[in-house]
C-alpha cells in the first residue's frame, strides 16, 4: 500500500496541471482575440501566427516545377535601339523617308518600295506611270536640247559667211565719212567723242563675249552694214539678216522646250516623292488604300487600260 501512495499523489498533481494549463491557454486566446497584450510584450501566440502566415506567404512564392521562360526580344529591336518594339500603331519614319528619298533619286522608286512591302496593285500601277513620265521627259530634253544646239551651230556658220567686220567698218555711215574705220575700236570711240550718233551700237568682238556678238549683229539695226546683201536700201532687214534671225529664234525655241523638260522632271520627282510619302503615311496608320484615290490597271476588251477612280 505504501509502495502505491507515491504513484497516486503523482497522477493527482499531473490532473491539476493539465487543468491549470489548460485555463491559461483559455485566457491567454481570449486576450489575442481582442487585441490585449499581456505583460511587458506581445502576445507569444500573436508572433507564432506571424510567422505562420509569413511561411505560407513564402510558399506561394515559389515557382512552379520546370523551366522558366523569359520573354524575348528580336535582334533587330535591340540594334534599331527598341524604337518599334511594343508599337501597335503609329508612324514609322524611316519607312516614310526611305520612300520618299527612292523618289528623289527615280520618280515610282518609292512606290515600288512600298509595294513589295504591301503587295497593293494600287501602288504599283504609280511605278509604270513616274518612270513613263520620267522617260519621256528625259527624251524631250535631249531632243530639244540637240535641236536648239544644231540650229546654234546653223546661223552661228551662216553669220560667218554673210556678214563681215571689215564691211561693217567700210560701209557704216560714221566710218563712211572717214574713208572707212581701220578697227572697231575707232568706231566705239567715234560715239564717244560725239562724232558719230547714226544707227551706233557698240560692238563687241567675237573673241571677247561670242554670245554677244551673234546676238547683236542680227538683232541691232546699227550692224545691217556688216551684211554682204545690204545695197542702200531702206529696209533694213536684208534677206540674209532676215534667215539668219529665224535661225537664231529656231534655236532659242528648242532650247527653251529643253529647259522646260527639265522643270517638269523636276516636277515629277516632287509629285512622287509626295505620292510615295503619303502612301508610307498611310499604311503606317493602317488605312484602307482602297479608299480615297486610287490608279488600277485592268484589262477590258484584252487591252491594258489604267482606270483612276476615287472611292469613298
Amino acid at each position: 500500500m505504501s509502495s502505491i501512495r507515491p504513484v497516486l499523489y503523482l497522477i493527482v498533481i499531473g490532473i491539476l496541471f493539465t487543468l491549470v494549463s489548460s485555463q491559461v491557454y483559455a485566457d491567454s486566446f481570449l486576450l489575442v482575440s481582442n487585441g490585449v497584450e499581456g505583460g511587458n510584450g506581445r502576445s507569444v501566440f500573436v508572433q507564432n501566427q506571424k510567422q505562420a502566415d509569413n511561411l505560407k506567404a513564402l510558399e506561394s512564392m515559389k515557382l512552379p516545377p520546370g523551366r522558366i521562360d523569359f520573354p524575348r526580344v528580336p535582334a533587330s529591336v535591340i540594334l534599331s535601339g527598341g524604337r518599334s518594339y511594343g508599337r501597335s500603331s503609329g508612324v514609322d519614319t524611316r519607312k516614310v523617308v526611305t520612300s520618299v528619298l527612292l523618289s528623289a533619286i527615280v520618280p515610282g522608286m518609292g512606290e515600288a518600295y512600298l509595294w513589295y512591302g504591301s503587295r497593293e496593285l494600287s501602288t504599283l500601277a504609280r511605278v509604270p506611270l513616274f518612270l513613263a513620265a520620267e522617260g519621256y521627259f528625259w527624251h524631250g530634253y535631249f531632243h530639244n536640247h540637240a535641236k536648239g544646239k544644231d540650229y546654234k551651230e546653223y546661223y552661228k556658220k551662216y553669220a560667218d559667211e554673210h556678214w563681215s567686220l571689215d564691211r561693217f567698218l567700210l560701209q557704216h555711215p560714221c566710218c563712211e565719212n572717214v574713208e572707212g574705220c581701220e578697227s572697231y575700236e575707232e568706231y566705239n570711240n567715234m560715239n564717244a567723242e560725239g562724232d558719230c550718233d547714226y544707227n551706233f551700237f557698240i560692238f563687241t568682238p567675237k573673241e571677247i563675249d561670242e554670245e554677244e556678238y551673234y546676238e547683236n549683229i542680227g538683232k541691232y539695226d546699227a550692224f545691217v552694214f556688216g551684211w554682204d546683201d545690204w545695197n542702200g536700201q531702206p529696209d533694213y532687214w536684208t534677206p540674209h539678216r532676215r534667215v539668219y534671225w529665224e535661225l537664231r529664234k529656231r534655236s532659242d525655241e528648242y532650247l527653251v522646250k529643253g529647259d522646260n523638260f527639265l522643270m517638269y522632271l523636276l516636277v515629277n520627282r516632287v509629285v512622287s516623292m509626295i505620292d510615295a510619302g503619303w502612301l508610307a503615311y498611310r499604311m503606317n496608320r493602317g488605312d484602307d488604300l482602297g479608299k480615297g484615290w486610287s490608279i488600277d490597271i485592268k484589262s477590258v476588251r484584252c487591252s491594258p487600260t489604267v482606270i483612276i477612280g476615287y472611292r469613298f
